[in-house]
């Protein structure tokens, strides 16, 4: 498997659908103002890192929020630009194409989103730490990171090695996934049938616990870190899809 497999277009272009279909950009909307109730305030100055063709992009730009969308796909963000043609946006959004690893810009951002699993993408851990620490260094003092993911508990609670999706377009998709490196990593092959055709890829993400994010963000320099197990604010327990963290410079 190619390490920087998020770097594969292809993936992106044979996978749009499945990954980012019309219900994903539609939740997305709904999720901004749990966001901002999340966090405590209405954020003017926003990085969406990692934003894909902006799900989340998308409804803040009609706010009257400054956006700057971050992500290392030419193919996404070009989708990204499509899509704010048909939005009213109040402020210009600022698209830059880049990796996270290397993203850096000092006490620019009132609030950083990490959205639907976009962390982890790295072989190496100490690249996941960095782009903590970037996150850290962009924020304004007090401002708020947000990190939403699947959490390793229920991954591993809730772990099946074939799964199998019928998406609303009619097309299947079939996941393969595996825990490797003592469950600390987890290895995705995806097939999608689409009418007659076949798509195949993969790809790996670094999985982590609740604590050991929150260990992860202490050490980049935050000060507080709060944990839920969705963006409602309930308590994060087994049975919790989603990991959500909202860590404080």
């Amino acid at each position: 498997m190619n390490n920087d497999w998020f770097l594969d277009e292809q993936l992106w272009l044979e996978f749009y659908s499945a990954m980012f279909s019309p219900a994903q950009f539609a939740l997305a909307a709904e999720q901004i103002p749990q966001i901002f109730q999340l966090t405590g305030s209405r954020a003017s100055n926003i990085l969406d890192l990692a934003c894909g063709p902006g799900r989340h992009v998308l409804p803040l730009a009609e706010l009257d929020c400054k956006v700057t969308a971050v992500d290392a796909s030419a193919y996404l963000l070009g989708k990204l630009e499509e899509n704010l043609q048909v939005t009213k946006s109040i402020h210009p959004v600022e698209i830059i194409r880049a990796d996270m690893r290397e993203f850096l810009r000092p006490e620019s951002f009132d609030l950083i989103l990490s959205m639907w699993t976009s962390f982890g993408y790295f072989e190496n851990p100490g690249d996941d730490q960095k782009v903590l620490e970037n996150i850290y260094q962009s924020l304004a003092e007090g401002g708020k990171f947000l990190l939403d993911v699947a959490g390793k508990e229920y991954i591993i609670h809730n772990y099946e090695p074939l799964l199998t999706r019928e998406m609303g377009n009619a097309d299947l998709l079939i996941e393969e996934p595996i825990l490797l490196d003592n469950m600390s990593r987890l290895d995705n092959q995806w097939t999608l049938v689409s009418g007659e055709n076949v798509f195949r890829t993969s790809f790996s993400l670094n999985i982590y616990t609740a604590v050991e994010l929150q260990d992860r963000l202490f050490a980049a320099g935050f000060s507080t870190v709060q944990v839920f197990g969705d963006l409602d604010g309930c308590e994060y327990n087994l049975d919790s899809d989603r990991l959500i963290l909202v860590a404080t410079r």
